[in-house]
């Protein structure tokens, strides 16, 4: 099975950057002076007096920030996804849009097919700005629970950001909308947070990020884990416990592997993304990690995805590359502090590009989802991958969606998002939320 040749079935942009991709100068010496930057002018803006993260899940999507390139209308394997999750959204939900300026009168019409025009704020990102699709990352949203609306929503960058062009996002918003921007000396980015009702998860390597790079400094008879717990406390959410997602098992990191296929030499890129050192099999917790919300018991809930469960319903031979035991390992990491976990398929698979001989493993993350739940009226947008070369993962597709239907979830499948994952994203990476009702 995995000497057959699996070429994409899309077109698909050059510019479309992988959601794991640096800027050449994204060195441990440069965040350094990054950090010694910021003490020094220590950030312009105000930050506010009891922020609150927004909710991964908890409470009725009230609105979400989309960025959309120019790349995102020219092919159709990124237009379409996207514009088939415009439609799908609740009518509810208002629709913040940075778009490429050349490309206006394309998202208008999809606002308009939509029928959501009057429910949308769009800005036009000057055409010099090469911004990503990956609108969730560079900055996190909380609600200044002492403001009021709708100018107490805020987008908190942190002290640096690795895609230069997309650490200039929350300036076009703030400078086109009510949105407000602040900046806090402290690592993260918003694929590697999701958001409880009472608690938070971060990704363990960006926790560590922040200890070495010298932006959180533990104070006498502190913790370096206290020392965590208080700095992203105090900046980003007031009132909900930080936990820390990660394992303590080797992961592996990126690397590229002489291969044989049909007699050829080949080269395969596996552990996409991941850096030396990493805690996390994927570089941000929101590809392997959903929240489900409360059961009837009130005990919270959490998919972990499979790799395993998702080759055997394919029938495909278990690989090292599926880097299974850390998968259950954060599982069982999350049981032991008193959540529900529940596992559900997370294909590893590939693309081929035979003309160079290449193939490239990657992660068809249903993980990566929109959840909302509120009085019990449960709703889940899930992408989806059985299409071109991969007509088999209509079964894992299938298998996620009676998980989610099993938990009282109305479920929203959208469209192939086969090329978002590809490059280590998928519908929530594409998203942000900024409200919750």
């Amino acid at each position: 099975m995995v000497d057959k040749i699996r070429a994409a079935h899309y077109a698909y942009s050059d510019e479309m950057k992988p959601r794991f991709k640096r800027e050449p100068l994204a060195t441990a010496e440069a965040f350094s002076r990054r950090a010694l930057a910021f003490d020094l002018f220590d950030a312009l803006a105000v930050s506010p007096s009891s922020p609150a993260l927004i909710s991964s899940t908890y409470g009725g999507i009230e609105a979400v920030l989309m960025t959309l390139p120019e790349y995102t209308f020219l092919y159709q394997a990124y237009s379409k996804p996207i514009s088939n999750l415009i439609l799908q959204l609740p009518q509810s939900c208002h629709l913040f849009i940075l778009v490429a300026q050349n490309h206006r009168q394309t998202l208008d019409r999809w606002l308009n097919d939509a029928n959501a025009s009057g429910r949308s704020t769009v800005v036009e990102a000057p055409n010099t700005m090469q911004f990503t699709v990956w609108a969730e990352d560079a900055y996190a949203a909380i609600r200044d629970t002492a403001g009021t609306p709708p100018t107490n929503t805020h987008l908190v960058e942190p002290a640096t950001f690795r895609r230069a062009h997309d650490a200039l996002i929350a300036d076009e918003m703030a400078r086109g909308t009510a949105l407000n921007q602040y900046q806090v000396q402290l690592y993260f980015q918003g694929g590697n947070i999701l958001i409880g009702d009472d608690f938070w998860l971060l990704g363990m390597d960006y926790a560590i990020n922040s200890l070495e790079y010298g932006y959180v400094v533990p104070e006498a008879n502190e913790t370096k884990l206290e020392a965590i717990e208080r700095a992203y406390g105090q900046a980003l959410d007031h009132s909900k416990k930080l936990i820390l997602i990660g394992s303590s098992l080797t992961v592996p990191a990126q690397e590229e592997i002489p291969i044989v296929i049909n007699n050829e030499p080949w080269i395969e890129r596996v552990y996409a993304g991941n850096a030396p050192g990493t805690t996390q099999p994927l570089f941000h917790i929101d590809m392997f990690v959903t929240l489900l919300g409360r059961n009837s018991a009130g005990k919270q809930m959490a998919l972990v995805g499979d790799p395993k469960t998702a080759a055997d319903i394919i029938g495909m031979p278990l690989s090292p590359y599926m880097m299974q035991p850390v998968f259950d390992d954060i599982a069982a990491k999350l049981t032991a502090i008193g959540v529900e976990v529940e596992r559900n398929p997370l294909p590893l698979i590939y693309q081929d590009e035979p003309a160079k001989r290449r193939r490239y493993w990657y992660f068809a993350t249903s993980n990566n989802a929109l959840v909302q739940t509120i009085d019990g009226d449960r709703h889940v947008w899930l992408p989806t991958y059985g299409y071109g070369a991969w007509p088999e993962l209509a079964d894992t597709d299938a298998v996620n969606y009676q998980i989610w239907q099993s938990h009282g979830y109305t479920v929203h499948q959208l469209g192939d998002f086969h090329p978002f994952a590809f490059n280590l994203g998928a519908a929530h990476c594409i998203t942000k939320y900024l409200g919750r009702n």
